[in-house]
């Protein structure tokens, strides 16, 4: 596993399929920011090599057809435009993991984006959960966990990815780049220090930062600065700016230690408004999952007004008494 922070749990993977005790239903968090989809894709691959070692071989006739994107035992589900995944889909895969795997080895499921998925397509994916033909896998990655229903998450083996420390993430970004952060790098990224993949685009020019948008939210709502307008552009950025300043207002709230915050800059100013309004953490985890909710809604239901919906859940941050 290249990504070092993801390596510990990787040589678990590999040690629990040697010994036959891996399972057959995972649940994988899709935390592109860690590398998860590299992290799934060597996963899929290990287990339809026929020859594995410490990864795939690569050069077996599984191997071969995976790279070349044939091989006839691996099943990938995804959304489409954003939209939900439906029962139909759901049926058509578990039907196929019902069929004698083509390469005499194991057969392979991933569904990404597996929030997304229906009610009655979570229904569905449920009986081939409950009752997995021989050497079949499924894989989820939802982004949040939480978003399946109880009944998957209950029969699935629920894995956890260790965040780098800043430590990790700047000696990691140092050999990436090739030189070590300067002053201003090290500023702009250190928010970053639990997501060193989005570090390294935002270092390579490649991203955006959101600081900005964080900060306008900040400013707006505990300084009586101007709210933003959200478009169906920026909705979505707007969102995640959203979710990511009350998680920093939950760890300033929970007094954790200075390095695992996102945003210190904006420390005194989050602190002096939570102090006067006397904001609870029940009250920023309600409205942190009025925000996932938000994400999963539009998801799942095509024609709803996003940006006003995302203003509607800022008037409460607005109209705290």
């Amino acid at each position: 596993m290249s990504l070092p922070w993801l390596r510990e749990s990787w040589l678990q993977v590999v040690s629990d399929i040697q010994k036959q005790r891996f399972g057959h239903a995972h649940c994988i968090p899709a935390r592109a920011d860690l590398g998860a989809d590299t992290y799934c894709r060597a996963l899929v691959d290990y287990l339809l090599c026929l020859r594995p070692q410490g990864k795939a071989c690569g050069t077996c006739k599984s191997c071969l057809l995976q790279h070349a994107g044939t091989h006839p035992d691996y099943y990938e589900v995804r959304s489409e435009d954003d939209k939900a995944i439906g029962v139909g889909k759901i049926r058509e895969l578990t039907q196929s993991l019902q069929e004698t795997a083509n390469q005499h080895g194991a057969k392979v499921a991933w569904v990404k984006n597996a929030e997304r998925m229906t009610v009655e397509a979570a229904n569905a994916l449920l009986k081939t959960l409950e009752e997995p033909t021989e050497n079949t896998y499924i894989i989820l990655t939802p982004v949040k966990t939480n978003g399946l229903l109880p009944t998957l998450r209950s029969r699935m083996r629920l894995h956890k990815f260790k965040e780098p420390s800043w430590a990790e993430t700047e000696a990691w970004l140092t050999q990436k780049l090739g030189h070590a952060l300067s002053t201003d790098d090290q500023l702009r990224c250190r928010h970053l220090a639990h997501s060193p993949l989005v570090a390294l685009s935002l270092l390579k020019g490649e991203l955006a930062d959101d600081t900005d948008h964080v900060g306008q939210l900040a400013q707006a709502m505990c300084a009586n600065g101007v709210w933003p307008q959200p478009t169906k552009q920026d909705w979505s950025a707007w969102l995640q700016a959203s979710e990511a300043w009350l998680q920093e207002l939950i760890r300033l709230r929970q007094r954790v230690a200075a390095e695992r915050l996102r945003f210190p800059h904006l420390s005194e100013l989050a602190h002096d408004w939570l102090q006067r309004q006397q904001i609870t953490v029940g009250e920023l985890n309600a409205w942190l999952a009025l925000c996932y909710n938000l994400r999963k809604l539009t998801s799942e239901q095509s024609g709803l007004n996003a940006p006003l919906l995302l203003q509607q859940q800022w008037l409460q941050w607005k109209h705290k008494p």
